[in-house]
């Protein structure tokens, strides 16, 4: 069967048009740069446009910092020790976490922490302080062991980002390794993610891997902020939460494995882990809202497509593709019955850029199907 090359895809109208989109979007400055890749039986051309920096323009070297997006590649992490049988998904973290029984946090559960439903905050009240401070992810772990819950376990669902930190500890405890070998071992190496990094690691080379991150436009709030999102110390800290670091080639990668793992073809996870993982969560817990099932569901690790949300992943994507957005403007989305994906990289905060970067989706799943329909017009005539 031949592949959709490169040129075919340059050939599709609509990808004149989304190239013209993004050119629009550069010079009317709603980003400083974006990059992207997207998937229909065969990979498109990777665009890359814009500056890295004031004085560089994006590469093929150029790292994205991809915050949230990090959190699939951990739950993924997770799921490989599930099939280990190093754990299991309604276990109690106590059981594991000696220093988490106690009161109602004893109750912590791993399915819980994947679906953003333990209680846990997204952030600390001393985030801001911590990051100046350059605390460490232990520092950081120790605040969260003392935080106070938001909620009972499993009776509400929130978005935190602290669960994240304590599953990448979890996961130091049950392999003796930290969360960035683990996954360099589990997920990098194997899906061939050569480009992909949980922090800059300390080695000889950091520098100059360092100076291939892009610049995020901060928000007002980090402005001042010593422990940035640019900051060297940010970059190098591997927050399970949000500190991979990595291109829209590697991320696609990741992303279709997930189809490939659905086609039984797959090398990081059997396909009965994937169908956990993209199954919703939040009604399997008795006590949790009826708002929260409905409109709010979570996979494990995997976020479905919030139609009804401003970060929905796409107004014309299905509402059962899952997916992830990330606070420095990434996203990734991937409908596992289409067949396809993509990864978009910005600078632009998504607080700041959810309406341009939704509009930016659309455009993509546009060209996706425009490029599926030739695909497979191309293959009928062979």
């Amino acid at each position: 069967m031949m592949s959709f090359s490169r040129e075919q895809w340059e050939e599709l109208e609509e990808w004149s048009c989304l190239k013209s989109m993004i050119s629009s979007l550069l010079t009317d400055e709603s980003f400083s740069a974006i990059s992207l890749q997207a998937f229909c039986e065969t990979a498109s051309p990777v665009l890359l446009m814009g500056r890295q920096r004031p004085d560089a323009e994006l590469n093929d070297d150029s790292l994205f910092l991809v915050a949230s997006l990090t959190k699939p590649v951990v739950a993924t992490a997770i799921l490989k020790l599930v099939e280990l049988g190093k754990l299991s998904l309604n276990q109690r973290l106590s059981e594991i976490l000696p220093e988490w029984n106690r009161g109602e946090k004893r109750r912590i559960t791993i399915r819980q922490l994947l679906c953003h439903a333990s209680g846990l905050p997204d952030q600390l009240p001393e985030n801001l302080e911590l990051r100046d401070q350059q605390a460490t992810l232990d520092d950081f772990y120790q605040r969260v062991v003392d935080v106070t819950l938001d909620y009972p376990p499993g009776s509400n669902s929130r978005y935190q980002s602290m669960g994240y930190l304590v599953l990448g500890k979890l996961v130091e405890k049950l392999t003796g390794l930290t969360l960035e070998e683990f996954i360099h071992l589990q997920i990098f190496i194997p899906l061939g993610m050569k480009n992909s990094f949980l922090g800059v690691p300390a080695s000889a080379n950091s520098t100059a891997l360092l100076n291939r991150v892009v610049d995020v436009d901060l928000p007002e709030e980090q402005l001042e902020l010593t422990g940035n999102w640019n900051s060297d110390y940010w970059r190098s800290l591997g927050a399970p939460w949000g500190g991979m670091l990595s291109t829209p080639s590697d991320m696609l990668k990741f992303c279709l494995e997930m189809i490939k793992i659905q086609r039984g073809a797959g090398s990081i996870l059997r396909p009965a882990s994937l169908k956990e993982a993209c199954q919703p969560q939040l009604s399997f817990f008795e006590q949790m809202s009826e708002r929260e099932k409905n409109y709010r569901s979570w996979g494990l690790g995997w976020r479905h497509n919030w139609k009804a949300h401003p970060e929905t992943f796409g107004d014309t994507l299905p509402e059962n593709v899952i997916g992830h957005w990330g606070a420095t403007g990434c996203l990734m989305w991937i409908d596992l019955d289409a067949n396809s994906a993509a990864v978009i990289c910005t600078t632009k905060p998504s607080s700041q850029s959810r309406v341009k970067l939704v509009q930016l989706s659309n455009m993509v799943h546009t060209v996706v199907q425009a490029s599926c329909r030739k695909y497979r017009t191309s293959q009928s005539g062979n």
